[in-house]
């Protein structure tokens, strides 16, 4: 009798982990698919200054519940995968896999480890926490109640840095 309750405690524990993460993973791809589509914008330099050069990003999912983005436009013509992280009226992106170690020359854990999350504690700041060291740069996200995108695309002249910035709302 005691086994069969240690069984039955043990699949319960085990049904409950799973139905959070499920629950979980589809309100995270309730939010990725609400920042799916396209965005019209400019890009400008680093100091903010409006340059008229005119941009689009269009924004699809991956099979791997990653953000593929197109930036293009008068100034450039990129595509890239970046991970995304819920904060708030927010969703934060940040580089994967080897582009994650070449930016940030350490490795992280890669995308979202919703079981081991802190109390009150958003996606993004689980992965500040989990993935991060002081110093790490980001370079956009998503703003969930204005419906836009801004990305700041580091760029290098010779041995100068500069960086060009998208701007953009959803069409």
């Amino acid at each position: 009798m005691k086994k069969t309750n240690l069984f039955l405690g043990i699949a319960l524990v085990v049904l409950a982990f799973s139905a959070c993460e499920k629950e979980s993973s589809n309100s995270e791809k309730d939010s990725l698919s609400e920042i799916v589509g396209t965005y019209s914008g400019e890009f400008s330099d680093d100091s903010g200054l409006k340059s008229g050069n005119s941009g689009t990003a269009d924004v699809s999912m991956t099979e791997n519940d990653q953000l593929q983005i197109h930036c293009y436009g008068d100034v450039m013509d990129t595509t890239f995968i970046m991970d995304a992280f819920e904060n708030g009226d927010s969703v934060m992106v940040c580089d994967t896999g080897e582009a994650f170690e070449m930016q940030y020359g350490h490795m992280g854990n890669g995308g979202n480890h919703m079981m081991d999350m802190h109390n009150n504690q958003s996606e993004w700041q689980h992965h500040m926490s989990d993935d991060h060291e002081d110093g790490d740069m980001h370079y956009g996200g998503f703003n969930m109640t204005n419906h836009t995108f801004e990305y700041k695309f580091r760029m290098m002249d010779g041995d100068s840095l500069y960086y060009i910035v998208f701007n953009g709302s959803k069409d």
